[in-house]
C-alpha cells in the first residue's frame, strides 16, 4: 500500500513538472522605437495610455524632446506595423507614414512636419 501510494506521488509530481515545463509557452518581447509627430505633454500623454491598450503592448514610453515613442510588446501579439497604425489613429504620423494618409490630428496646435 505504501509503495503504490508512493508511486501515485511520483507520478502526480512528474506530470506537474512536465505541464510546467511544456504547457507554457514563453513570451518574447521585443521593442520598437517610433518617431513620431508630437509635440507637448499631452501628446505623450494620449500616446502613452491609448498604445497600453494595444493587444500584446506592456510598456509605452514618449519622449517629448525626441519625439520617440518607444513601446515593449509580445512578440507574436502586434507588430510593428499595427503599432504604426495606432499611432496614426491616435492621431499622429510617423515615420513610417505613408504619404497621403488621412490623420485627423489628436492635437489642435499645428504639428510640425516630421523628418
Amino acid at each position: 500500500m505504501k509503495k503504490q501510494l508512493l508511486n501515485v506521488l511520483i507520478l502526480a509530481l512528474l506530470f506537474c513538472v512536465a505541464g510546467s515545463a511544456f504547457g507554457q509557452k514563453k513570451e518574447v518581447i521585443k521593442e520598437e522605437k517610433i518617431k513620431t509627430g508630437f509635440h507637448c505633454p499631452n501628446g505623450k500623454a494620449l500616446l502613452e495610455k491609448e498604445l497600453k491598450k494595444v493587444e500584446g503592448v506592456t510598456s509605452v514610453v514618449a519622449d517629448v524632446e525626441t519625439k520617440i515613442v518607444t513601446i515593449n510588446y509580445v512578440d507574436g501579439k502586434t507588430n510593428r506595423e499595427k503599432l504604426v497604425k495606432a499611432i496614426e489613429e491616435i492621431g499622429y504620423a510617423t515615420e513610417d507614414t505613408q504619404a497621403g494618409t488621412n490623420i485627423k490630428k489628436a492635437c489642435s496646435h499645428e504639428q510640425p512636419e516630421h523628418k
